[in-house]
């Protein structure tokens, strides 16, 4: 069983999916003498589901806290949708393995289906995660901006295009780099090949996937620089050439 704790939209959510299957606690329930007033999450026996998304500097408080208390914090980020009470929603988490029992009931009781939400690696994993994930749809948002709107020809302004995904791309590196150095990784120590063959690993078999997808983004942003020159010439050939003009 599970109380809720804090205000949100998604809560409220969660919430009605939880109490459709006789999961959620009766708001009656006082709770626990662990838990301070105003967070945002559930609490279990001896678990906390911590679904606040500010910075990662008050989840360490937070978790620091749960700590001191006996309790094992759990770090969820999703992306909330209020279809999700019938759907189920797409879950990230962060924490040390091996999961609580009671978080592993949760996940599955709110995911799609049972197992299908992603353990990301230790706390602030799933935040970095999810980050990128928006990061790559405001991306990819960008990008249809710039595509015709209707069945009329017309111009296609890629280096502009371009460029902003460029802008996001340095931004994925600096997120990346972070994070990586929050996690004390070094990125020049891994060579290219072992990367790509820690990422090709089914996700769920990964025991930290937001450090390996760090990796791979810093792999990959290490080539930009080459792949800009190259489309600035494809640009250049691009480029409406003048006439000139021959006299009779």
């Amino acid at each position: 069983m599970f109380q809720p704790s804090g205000t949100a939209p998604h809560l409220h959510w969660l919430s009605l999916r939880l109490h459709q299957r006789g999961l959620l606690l009766p708001a009656s329930e006082t709770a626990p003498g662990w838990l301070p007033a105003g967070w945002l999450g559930y609490a279990a026996d001896d678990c906390w589901l911590d679904l606040g998304d500010d910075e990662s500097s008050a989840l360490d408080l937070r978790l620091l806290h749960c700590q001191q208390q006996q309790v094992i914090a759990v770090e969820i980020c999703g992306q909330w949708q209020p279809q999700g009470e019938q759907l189920g929603f797409m879950l990230l988490c962060g924490s040390t393995l091996p999961l609580p029992a009671a978080a592993i009931h949760w996940l599955d009781n709110m995911a799609p289906l049972p197992g299908a939400w992603l353990h990301c690696g230790p706390a602030g994993s799933a935040r970095y995660t999810l980050h990128v994930m928006n990061a790559m749809q405001y991306a990819l948002k960008l990008a249809w901006q710039h595509l015709p709107t209707s069945a009329t020809p017309s111009a296609i302004n890629w280096e502009q295009c371009m460029q902003q995904q460029m802008e996001v791309a340095d931004k994925l590196l600096a997120l990346s780099l972070h994070y990586l150095q929050q996690q004390g990784i070094d990125a020049a120590g891994h060579d290219a090949e072992t990367v790509r063959a820690q990422f090709s690993l089914p996700p769920g078999q990964q025991t930290h996937f937001a450090a390996n997808l760090a990796l791979l983004i810093v792999l990959a942003m290490q080539q930009r620089d080459t792949l800009h020159s190259a489309l600035q010439q494809v640009f250049s050939t691009l480029q409406p050439q003048p006439t000139s003009r021959q006299n009779p």
